[in-house]
């Protein structure tokens, strides 16, 4: 599993353990929602695709209850972790993509937040 996490959006950074952090950036945000700060440290990360389930719901739970999300990938499948809420669909699948942005939508992510990206085929 490979992905991207801001620090901001936890609870608590114990989490952090079960992951093996590749790169750390800190951006400058001009669009964060009222409860977001302007600076975000954006950590990309990666562990075995066989954790991939766990680390999801681990991740989950340590989120910050509104306007927060984590995307992350495997080869085969998209996770879309949000606060207690986990979306792991097919990469490509149209449907479940959007399933997950409008649940984005519904704790108050801004709409340019809702932009991971991935391979469309059409499903």
């Amino acid at each position: 599993m490979r992905g991207l996490l801001l620090k901001e959006s936890l609870t608590g950074t114990k989490v952090l353990d079960l992951l093996h952090i590749t790169k750390t950036e800190t951006w400058q945000v001009s669009n964060p929602s009222t409860d977001q700060p302007d600076t975000w440290a954006a950590l990309s990360f990666e562990t075995g695709d066989d954790q991939a389930n766990a680390v999801a719901e681990a991740l989950s739970r340590v989120l910050k209850s509104r306007g927060w999300y984590i995307n992350a990938e495997t080869e085969t499948h998209e996770y879309v972790i949000f606060p207690g809420k986990v979306f792991k669909y097919r990469k490509g699948n149209r449907v479940q993509k959007e399933a997950a942005k409008r649940y984005g939508r519904s704790i108050d992510i801004p709409e340019n937040q809702l932009d991971w990206w991935e391979e469309e085929t059409g499903i």
